[in-house]
Formats: structure tokens, sequence, C-alpha cells
């Protein structure tokens, strides 16, 4: 055994998703940075209710990275309802809030890649169908939000996930080619999304450490 050099960095991470050399990393916050689904579920269904509206646990997960006056505007449509979009949006901000008082946990392995990139001194973005005030306000109480070098939300674009416009939108705010990105993704919606803008993506769901597998929970 010799005592030379160590050699080069290597080229890719376990947690790049395969990816050489990435440019950047995009992550989404809602279940992804940040363990919001639980309290959102509650605040979702809830706010349905009230609306005379009804929502499942597999609707909501299957629903989930999809803003969510659309969520309702889906549902609405499809249970032949015609709510006032703005009001539940709004009332289910408000659950949501009241929910959430104290603050969700961070989702640590996810946290942890994103600190060690900017470390490393990779570029990272958060991109998410959340409202900037909330996902801005969930960062910031947890002293990550500077951190990322933009926050994508969804008032930044036409077009939500699963359409790509959220990811690009990220891609070029960090001045990257988004095919040189990787994205952390917890939603299929979302998976979609960065896989549209052409970045390589890791379900966050898969990594070790991951608080829950209630995603696999979902036939009610």
């Amino acid at each position: 055994m010799g005592g030379g050099s160590e050699g080069p960095e290597p080229k890719t991470h376990p947690t790049w998703g395969g990816l050489e050399d990435p440019a950047a990393l995009v992550f989404d916050c809602d279940g992804t940075l940040v363990d919001t689904m639980g309290g959102f579920y509650v605040a979702d269904k809830q706010t349905c209710e009230e609306f005379d509206m009804t929502m499942s646990k597999k609707q909501f997960y299957d629903l989930a990275g999809v803003p969510i006056r659309r969520i309702f505007e889906m549902l609405a449509e499809q249970q032949g309802k015609t709510p006032d979009l703005d009001a539940m949006a709004a009332r289910c901000k408000e659950l949501a809030d009241e929910i959430m008082s104290q603050g969700p946990e961070l989702i640590h392995p996810v946290v942890a890649i994103a600190r060690d990139a900017k470390a490393k001194g990779l570029p990272i973005a958060v991109a998410s169908s959340g409202v900037k005030p909330t996902v801005t306000g969930h960062l910031r109480g947890h002293g990550i939000l500077d951190l990322f070098d933009a926050v994508v939300t969804c008032e930044d674009v036409k077009h939500g996930k699963p359409a790509p416009d959220l990811y690009l939108l990220a891609a070029e705010k960090l001045g990257v080619d988004p095919k040189r990105c990787t994205a952390y993704e917890d939603a299929e919606l979302g998976m979609q999304s960065a896989k549209a803008a052409g970045m390589t993506v890791v379900d966050v769901r898969l990594l070790d450490g991951y608080p829950t597998d209630e995603y696999k929970n979902t036939d009610v």
C-alpha cells in the first residue's frame, strides 16, 4: 500500500441520480425538503368537505405536485360542483397554516444533499408548486432558505407541474442547461415535470432515512 495521491474527485455521487458532473441540483419543497404532506392532506380534505366536495387519500397523492387551485378545479369538474376556487384555495392555506403552526419537520436526508452540494459549490434551487410565502416561510423557519440560489413557485409560471415550466425556469435562473441538472422529487407528477425539462430525477422516497412510506398506502 503506497502513500500516493487519493486521485481525482469522483465525477458522480450516489445521490446525484447517476448524472456525471451536474451543473446544478433542483429540489421540490413539499414532501422533498419539508415534511408537509400529512398536514396538507388534512387541510385539503377538510377544505373539500367544507365546500361539499370529497378528496380521497389516493387522489391527494396522485395529484401531489399540482397547484392547489388546479387540484380543487379538477375535483370539482369530476364531482359536478362549481365552488369558488379562490375561496377554496384561501381557506386551504388558512387551515394548513393553522395545522402546521409549529412548523413542519425537515426531511434530513434530502436537506443533507442540498448542504453537501452547497459546500461543493454547486448551484441549487427550489422548484415548488406551492405559493411563495408558504414555501419561503417553511425554508426560512428552518434556517435553510439561504442555501438556495433561486426559489421558483407556482406564481412564477403559466403552467404548473406536470408541465416542465417550473424546472425550466429554475435552470434558467441558475444559468445552467436543464439537461445537466439533477432534480429531487417525491411526487409522480413532479417527476414527470422534471423529466419533461430534460433533468435526471431522484425519487427521494427511496432514500435511506426518508420519513414515511405513506405514499404506498393510498387505497382509500
